[in-house]
């Protein structure tokens, strides 16, 4: 390809130049046979692209290998090459095969060193399941989803009994799928089909889901409207772990700073004027009556108790990056972490005093500053 009006060089640029097609390029890396089978690499092209810095990479021809049924192999000047090979042809019988060969053997070289470096360097490990199935879903096809393994299903399992109250969004080939009564529930909110999956073993499940990388909307869109939604991911050693836990009263304790309204004490409506943002304390949560307990903190000597309903508090939740919901949910966890007291420290830290002491008497040695420390 990268030798000037080759053959293979004007069919690699024919589909960019001539047609409209939409073009599927892969890179070939072959690294083994086995028992008859080669395998390999494939690393997607930008086909586009690709022909376009292509052209700036190419070297001419200088000469063509011509070999003959007879095994004759000639090297004819590129631009006669062809009446000259056909000239030849009673003698030798007809053309097996034909190389060009470049002006600069070495400039090509490090043309072809430089282009499988970058190929290398940003290619990224993927899985040719996954690749087909974004091919297919990129191109209207229907999708065929695959089978559900025993070892999915029992891990699947494992984290749902653990979590029956949570929508579990579980990890699977490049996407998030969620099962059984959770997709049902979770369709509308998601905007999503719900298809049927095969299971191994025989029978078949409900089914949706999402791309993994759209895990942040997907997660906070079921999470504000009440649910509690467990994220997994798949660990190193190929177990389903927990990526994020989000409880639902979570999704109004990220909404820590709101406005309030000074004149009734209540949060934004329309047609109510704010002057500042207040600092709400959420007390409770009651999904059922779809109201929030809240406590007006901004003047921590006098305390206003508040309730609100949950759709205008989610308006605030909806409204915030995704990103800042995360971490105040990551904050609110690790601060009801058990937190070692000031007073365990000091008795720790006499305990030690003590020990060092003790063994400074039993060695004979005068105590150092340290140790009195």
């Amino acid at each position: 390809m990268y030798v000037e009006d080759s053959y293979e060089n004007k069919v690699w640029e024919f589909y960019h130049e001539q047609t409209h097609d939409p073009i599927l390029a892969y890179s070939v890396e072959i690294t083994v046979t086995e028992d008859g089978a080669v395998k390999g690499n494939l690393i997607e092209l930008d086909y586009a692209a690709h022909v376009e810095r292509m052209k700036s990479l190419t070297v001419s021809v200088e000469k063509v290998a011509v070999t003959f049924e007879d095994d004759a192999t000639y090297f004819l000047p590129y631009r006669s090459y062809q009446r000259d090979a056909r000239a030849m042809e009673d003698e030798h019988g007809s053309v097996a095969s034909m190389a060009f060969l470049p002006e600069d053997a070495h400039e090509l070289d490090m043309i072809l060193r430089r282009e499988r470096f970058k190929l290398n360097h940003y290619a990224k490990t993927g899985s040719i399941e996954d690749h087909l199935h974004d091919l297919a879903v990129r191109h209207g096809k229907a999708e065929k989803l695959g089978v559900l393994s025993f070892d999915a299903q029992t891990a699947y399992n494992a984290v749902k009994e653990a979590n029956p109250d949570s929508v579990v969004c579980f990890a699977q080939n490049g996407y998030f799928e969620i099962y059984g009564e959770d997709a049902k529930k979770a369709a509308p909110v998601l905007d999503t089909k719900i298809l049927m999956k095969e299971l191994e073993g025989g029978g078949q499940v409900a089914v949706t889901g999402f791309p993994q990388d759209q895990w942040v909307s997907k997660a906070k869109a079921l999470w504000g409207h009440g649910n509690n939604v467990l994220v997994t991911h798949t660990a190193e050693n190929g177990r389903q772990e927990t990526g994020k836990h989000l409880r639902a009263e979570g999704a109004i304790y990220a909404c820590k700073v709101m406005p309030v309204c000074p004149k009734c004490g209540k949060a934004t409506r329309v047609g109510h004027s704010v002057k500042d943002g207040k600092t709400v304390r959420v007390d409770g949560v009651d999904f059922t009556r779809d109201e929030a307990a809240l406590t007006d903190i901004s003047d921590k000597r006098h305390p206003k108790p508040l309730c609100e309903r949950l759709s205008i508090i989610r308006s605030y939740v909806e409204d915030a990056p995704s990103e800042k919901l995360w971490e105040a949910i990551d904050a609110r966890d690790q601060a009801a972490q058990k937190k070692t007291s000031v007073l365990a420290k000091l008795k720790e830290k006499s305990q030690s005093t003590k020990k060092a002491e003790r063994q400074a008497v039993r060695t004979g040695k005068a105590k150092t500053n340290e140790m009195e420390m």
